[in-house]
């Protein structure tokens, strides 16, 4: 038998509360990955634009953006920084007591900063 955080037997979860989890974790994960992607951006403002090969062309830039990107999406899907492990703990309760509401939320798609 399982116990909750409260030493109190664990409920199991409903398909609606394991759904809202589901897409809790999807969000989160996808907020970790928009910031990554930011932090990322803005370090790369920091390097210079021309190198011994000349001043960096569209084509790198766009390519560099692209790389950022999947890197950024990549460390935030291995949990990398830990972010969104922390915003799950915190919005866990939250999502369960709606849970059937939370459950049919859309978090499809990702959203780009």
């Amino acid at each position: 038998m399982s116990l909750d955080k409260l030493g109190a037997p664990a409920q199991p979860l409903t398909p609606d509360q394991k759904e809202a989890l589901a897409k809790l974790h999807d969000a989160a994960t996808q907020f970790e990955g928009v910031f990554m992607q930011m932090l990322m951006s803005a370090m790369q403002d920091t390097v210079p634009k021309d190198s011994i090969f000349g001043q960096e062309s569209d084509a790198e830039q766009t390519w560099s953006e692209m790389l950022n990107d999947q890197r950024a999406q990549a460390i935030a899907k291995e949990g990398g920084l830990g972010i969104g492990k922390v915003l799950e703990e915190q919005m866990r309760s939250q999502v369960l007591a709606n849970a059937k509401q939370e459950a049919h939320v859309q978090v499809d798609g990702r959203t780009d900063p």
